[in-house]
């Protein structure tokens, strides 16, 4: 355990949204150290009372607030520094100066500000052992990438470096893992001879909600695909696993990643999609386009919708298009995974689908996972006969920062990035980053509130809307487990 956690950007989104609800659960339901004290250090001209001001409201906010008694013992161990220049050692220093014992430093900060604060860290005292948390993305090249390595490495052993993705944390991560390793039926059909697709889609109706600060410096690709949704496609299709609580589901992470093609031009041009939401309306209001957002340089052509197929040539997966899709601003909320299965060698023609077979949505909002099974009807045709299926070994439920932020109070470091795992993922992004940057790949536009881009011309790879999940169902019943 720790007695001082450090909160870099304490006032930021990250921190509001996540951070500081997530610790207060883990105090209520865990507890903490009667000594521990928690640090928020941000720019803004505050002090202490008005930190746990502003922690109060948005914990009375918050969809699971902590009983009172907690949330007050919370509250209470909160204290604020600011801090206006974080490359001055100097004012890093003083973050420091009453505490001794264990700490963990959590770096909720733009890509920007690490290599300054990781600058200053490396000239402080900081107590023995003490371990830092870097959230997402790290860096915003590969280049960056391996310089941030460098600079961190300086001052934190690797054992005591916790790159953070929270999607790694996510309760469905163990679901999928499960289904894969645990399950009679889908293990011996996880491979190229039973699958012919799988999709990895995170489509949301929100714009850039006051993020174009950050998000114009990334765009799509670097903030949803070269981190989030690159780690669902590891768990995806990484090798066999007989325990995901070691060390080995890091290797294998890192095993998956460098057997992922990097593509060429051609490929990128055909395999690749840009685009950005222009004015259009959503929910009867009239949305702005995106380079009219406060904060967007429009010359930057950032994208708000990336599409990617990827390949993982090695034996069990060669061949098997991975389809990898974020975008903003959409028609609907979409955020799922989708393997398409197959026809089985004895389908006819009136057993398929458009695309003949079956697939299994796992629905990453609301952790359900459904089998989309086409059955013949007495009137002929098909149609989805959905299961839900049972989470055969998901540990107690967390939310994603609650789960992260006990592992690293722990020492565990398995669900978070690697040093080369980071680099190796952006080796994958890097090639398709610098070709749309040379404008290889046109910048698409499409109207905010529409399903986007046309994606017709993606290397024969289209999407498949025949099948509707239960969350998109009004009134849909329970299904029967699946074991």
């Amino acid at each position: 355990m720790f007695e001082h956690l450090v909160i870099f950007g304490a006032t930021g989104d990250v921190s509001k949204r996540y951070v500081f609800p997530a610790l207060a659960q883990v105090f209520a339901n865990r507890g903490l150290p009667t000594e521990h004290r928690i640090t928020g250090v941000g720019r803004r001209d505050w002090n202490t009372p008005q930190l746990q001001e502003h922690v109060s409201e948005l914990l009375a906010n918050h969809h699971t607030p902590p009983p009172p008694r907690s949330r007050e013992g919370f509250l209470q161990s909160l204290e604020y520094v600011r801090v206006e220049d974080l490359g001055d050692t100097r004012q890093i220093q003083s973050i420091f100066h009453k505490q001794a014992g264990s700490t963990l430093l959590y770096l909720g900060l733009p890509p920007q500000m690490f290599p300054p604060v990781l600058e200053s860290l490396r000239r402080v005292n900081l107590p023995p052992g003490s371990r830092i948390i870097i959230e997402k993305p790290f860096g915003l090249s590969y280049a960056q990438s391996k310089e941030l390595n460098r600079l961190v490495h300086q001052k934190f052993p690797e054992e005591c470096i916790y790159r953070i993705d929270h999607f790694l944390g996510m309760p469905i991560v163990c679901t999928i893992l499960g289904l894969r390793f645990a399950n009679p039926v889908f293990t011996p059909i996880w491979n190229r001879h039973s699958i012919k697709k799988i999709e990895v889609i995170w489509d949301e109706t929100l714009t850039v909600e006051g993020r174009a600060d950050f998000y114009d410096r990334a765009g799509a690709l670097k903030d949803m695909i070269q981190n989030h949704l690159l780690q669902l496609l590891a768990v995806l299709t990484l090798e066999p696993l007989k325990t995901m609580w070691s060390s080995e589901f890091r290797d294998k992470r890192v095993e998956l990643f460098k057997a992922v093609r990097k593509l060429s031009r051609a490929e990128i041009r055909t395999q690749t999609v840009r685009a950005r939401y222009r004015s259009g309306e959503m929910g009867g209001v009239r949305v702005p386009g995106y380079a009219k957002s406060q904060g967007v340089v429009p010359d930057r052509n950032t994208e708000t919708f990336a599409q990617v197929i990827l390949w993982v040539d090695n034996e069990r997966w060669q061949g098997v298009p991975l389809v990898l899709r974020s975008g903003k601003a959409l028609g609907r909320d979409r955020k799922e995974i989708r393997v398409h299965f197959k026809p089985g060698q004895n389908d006819t023609e009136s057993l398929g689908s458009e695309e003949g077979g079956n697939i299994l949505c796992v629905n990453l909002a609301n952790e359900e996972v459904n089998l989309g099974i086409f059955t013949i009807q007495e009137a002929g045709g098909v149609t989805p006969a959905p299961m839900r299926v049972d989470d055969p070994i998901s540990p107690e439920h967390l939310s994603p920062y609650e789960r992260l932020f006990l592992e690293a109070m722990s020492g565990q470091s398995r669900l978070f990035v690697r040093d080369d795992e980071v680099e190796e993922m952006w080796q994958i992004i890097q090639p398709i980053a610098d070709a749309w940057a040379e404008n290889v790949v046109p910048l698409q536009v499409y109207p905010a509130g529409s399903d986007g881009p046309p994606l017709e011309d993606t290397g024969g790879v289209t999407e498949s809307r025949h099948f509707r999940t239960t969350a998109e169902t009004p009134g849909s019943e329970p299904f029967p487990s699946f074991h």
